[in-house]
């Protein structure tokens, strides 16, 4: 199998406020459920449609296919057939990006994102603070039929690589909650605190029990030749243990998060300087990601040039160039040498600071950091 280059198109049919801010003017929401809320019905529609009108379009495939990417991973919510609640259906966007991926030469992950009620409280889940999808079973059920209809609409697409049946579960006995200091609640508070209360967690054996179920509903649809994919819920060797030993499971893979900004919550920053974050890539990166190929093919679904060190804020521009290429270069060949590949995050930002710039793929490229990446 060819090695995934590839980006996140995240930010188009999943928002992030902090990629798009201009989105939210006029509003104080800080996530996607809240955006909705507050804006009225007409506006709220509009303001999306430009959004997913011109955030992605042919001409980005097109540019990715240049630069020598050979594969998207498409973040898609719960509510990508049909409104529901607040929320804007957004199916035909998903259409658009298989016919340019096959115009194109590129190949989809279609990664679900979120889920009804949240699967790990961030924004990237579409709501700050809440995490209640695990205790709702009629939540859990609807998860499960947009993974079917995922797998029946697009499963005989040709360019469809497969489906990621849930982004970045937590369970509450997993390895990251052993590391960070807080929780991600702390991290994105809720605006609704009583709402919060209701907050609950699942443990590992609850999302084991999830992923086989939602294993059995896509590959009803699926054709073998397409990869499922689970996410290893940042606790690598948990995951690729059980995957493994899912004797009935064909064709599946394994996606980790490897965060270089990790370091910094882990480790901390200060002080830290280009041979640190080789070392933490050598010692983090390599290992794990070879761990989870030594028993399923993995590949790396999102990691990025993010760090809070002193190193990339420094005024010499150069030294700022030499840092993030640095970093960019022991990644890609961690990930290209002992995994099945990697997408980075993210394709695209509209941040106006380039202290940002590492964050948007075009602007690393730009910028000369991605020396080896798109070849």
């Amino acid at each position: 199998m060819e090695k995934i280059r590839g980006v996140n198109l995240g930010n188009w049919l999943v928002l992030e406020k902090w990629m798009s801010p201009e989105l939210y003017d006029g509003t104080t929401a800080a996530d996607e459920t809240y955006l909705c809320l507050q804006l009225s019905e007409n506006e709220k529609r509009a303001r999306l449609k430009t959004h997913r009108d011109h955030y992605i379009t042919s001409r980005d495939f097109a540019y990715l296919k240049e630069k020598g990417f050979n594969a998207v991973r498409l973040p898609v919510p719960f509510f990508v057939f049909e409104d529901v609640g607040p929320y804007v259906s957004c199916s035909e966007y998903v259409d658009k990006a298989m016919k340019w991926a096959k115009d194109y030469g590129l190949r989809v992950l279609l990664d679900l994102h979120t889920v009804p009620g949240s699967q790990n409280g961030s924004d990237n889940a579409g709501i700050c603070g809440i995490c209640q999808w695990s205790n709702h079973p009629e939540r859990v059920e609807l998860a499960l039929d947009v993974l079917e209809r995922l797998a029946l609409r697009y499963g005989r697409e040709s360019a469809l690589l497969g489906i990621e049946v849930l982004n970045e579960p937590m369970p509450s006995d997993g390895k990251l909650s052993q590391h960070m200091t807080g929780s991600i609640m702390d991290r994105y508070p809720a605006v609704d605190k009583e709402a919060a209360k209701e907050n609950t967690t699942y443990t590992w054996a609850w999302l084991e029990n999830f992923y086989r179920e939602a294993y059995r509903r896509v590959r009803k649809y699926l054709p073998v030749s397409k990869a499922v994919v689970f996410d290893d819920a940042f606790d690598i060797v948990h995951a690729a243990d059980w995957l493994a030993a899912q004797k009935d499971f064909e064709n599946v893979m394994l996606d980790t998060h490897q965060y270089i900004m990790l370091a910094d919550w882990i480790l901390g920053s200060e002080g830290k300087d280009l041979e640190a974050y080789r070392s933490y890539i050598q010692d983090v990166f390599v290992k794990e990601v070879s761990y989870g190929q030594s028993k399923v093919p993995t590949f790396c679904g999102e990691w990025s040039l993010y760090t809070e060190s002193e190193a990339a804020k420094v005024p010499d521009r150069a030294a700022v160039d030499a840092f993030y290429r640095g970093v960019a270069e022991a990644s890609i060949a961690a990930f290209d040498r002992n995994c099945t590949g990697w997408f980075y995050w993210c394709y695209k930002t509209h941040i106006d600071d380039p202290a940002w710039d590492c964050w948007d793929v075009g602007k690393c490229i730009a910028n000369g950091w991605f020396p080896e990446a798109a070849k």
